[in-house]
């Protein structure tokens, strides 16, 4: 017989709509925690030592206001043993169960949450659910396409499948909903699209340094998937001049490049994210230092940085950066093929977008040094463009960078660019290289 997770009181102290909704559809689906929310550190206060709260999640600060340390003194002074786990940079009362930098580490939000809890992971795996997991209709209202078959039941039980998978959502069929459901095998993809597509709509004004960096994260894989799925329409133009927005925002955010980096390993962002982060980051160091560099061009490493590897699935797919690498991974050979192609792949789909920069999809096709966009060039001919050198040394720069990580890491405040660019130095030794190369001297860590 599986094992029941009881359902646990949960006073959640948040006051934006948007993650509030995140939070209640994660933590109900994934732990089976019952959400109460508090909107002020008044109401939150008020609130605790009234009802039987097993956890409290609470922001460290809510605007200029302090939420942990007064949580923590009510839960203090109601003599509580309350776990309590707080969200954000601030001060930490002594009696705090566990911190974490964003409210949008969810998978942290998740495990943190279960085992103040004492809920194991297997509890979580083995947790009974119905045959069809019901959630609010409102939420639909966020997605255009869902990715499962979504349906309506009666009151009898009977269902009636209303959005259909991959389909466009008829909103008129919305006005008289309260509820939905998909299948329970199914549960796990609606939360995630659900929980994806509010994230996107978060504004930056209301995230934490480390926040926007966990949504940068988040909107970059779901525009990718969106872009390949759908292809360009008004929905991914706006949703990839956000995250373009973004990436280059955050070279300005952060002068120094180890700022960046150091943000990003905190909070744990996927490679294929920093790849792409940190190749705009150097990409953009290089055009504004370049002789030929104009705003324009700016511009158009920008938009090139953001699409290059947008046809690439996961972390694995983006570190394949030779023929030997692609030869010995363990990929099926659909996997092998879009890694293969993933360049041409991007290409194509630049070339259908409106106003891209011109010969930006040409630029794309060669960022591995094949003309075509098809695999990848042990060497480097002298008929490519100095746009696309200067993409190809900032994606070799990046992937040095990234294997020196460990350096960051380990608490040293700086990464060896000089041993660095030496290394770029002894892979590029031609005149046109070596030029372009000479401009990353002056890169910060």
């Amino acid at each position: 017989m599986r094992p029941e997770i009881p359902l646990a009181l949960t006073l959640l102290v948040e006051n934006n709509p948007k993650i509030i909704e995140i939070y209640h559809l994660n933590l109900t689906t994934y732990v089976g925690l019952e959400l109460v929310v508090a909107t002020t550190r008044a109401e939150a206060v008020q609130l605790i030592g009234q009802q039987p709260f097993k956890l409290i999640i609470a922001r460290a600060k809510m605007g200029k206001d302090d939420i942990a340390v007064p949580v923590a003194e009510r839960i203090k002074e109601c003599e509580l043993t309350t776990p309590l786990f707080v969200i954000g940079h601030g001060i930490y009362p002594a009696l705090v169960h566990g911190v974490l930098p964003g409210s949008l580490d969810l998978k942290g939000v998740v495990k943190g949450s279960a085992q103040a809890l004492g809920i194991t992971a297997q509890q979580m795996v083995e947790k009974k659910v119905e045959d069809y997991f019901e959630f609010p209709a409102r939420l639909i209202e966020w997605i255009n396409y869902p990715v499962v078959n979504v349906y309506t039941r009666d009151d009898l039980g009977l269902l009636d499948l209303v959005f259909p998978a991959n389909k466009e959502i008829d909103r008129t069929l919305l006005k008289n909903l309260q509820t939905l459901c998909v299948d329970k095998l199914d549960r796990l993809q609606i939360v995630n699209q659900i929980t994806a597509e509010l994230v996107v709509r978060l504004e930056d004004k209301d995230l934490n340094p480390d926040e926007q960096i966990q949504a940068g994260a988040s909107n970059h894989e779901l525009i990718s998937k969106k872009l390949m799925s759908i292809g360009i329409n008004e929905e991914t133009i706006a949703m990839a001049k956000k995250s373009m927005n973004a990436l280059v925002g955050n070279v300005k955010k952060y002068p120094k490049l180890g700022s960046l980096l150091q943000r990003m390993l905190a909070n744990k962002a996927g490679y294929l994210y920093r790849h792409t982060q940190i190749v705009t980051y150097v990409s953009l160091h290089i055009v504004r230092n370049i002789d030929w560099g104009t705003p324009e061009q700016e511009d158009k490493i920008s938009f090139i940085c953001f699409f290059h590897d947008i046809a690439l699935e996961n972390d694995k797919q983006a570190q394949i950066k030779s023929k030997d690498e692609l030869r010995r991974a363990e990929f099926d050979t659909r996997e092998k093929n879009l890694v293969e192609k993933h360049a041409q792949l991007a290409a194509e789909l630049v070339h259908k977008y409106p106003h891209a920069p011109m010969g930006a999809d040409q630029i794309i096709r060669q960022h591995h040094g094949v003309l075509n966009g098809a695999g990848f060039s042990d060497h480097f001919g002298a008929n490519l463009s100095p746009m696309a050198i200067v993409f190809i040394i900032a994606e070799e720069f990046t992937r040095i960078i990234i294997q020196s990580e460990a350096a960051l890491l380990n608490g040293h405040q700086s990464l060896n660019s000089r041993v660095m660019i030496q290394e770029l130095k002894t892979t590029f030794p031609t005149a046109r290289f070596q030029k372009i190369i000479d401009l990353l001297e002056t890169i910060t860590f």
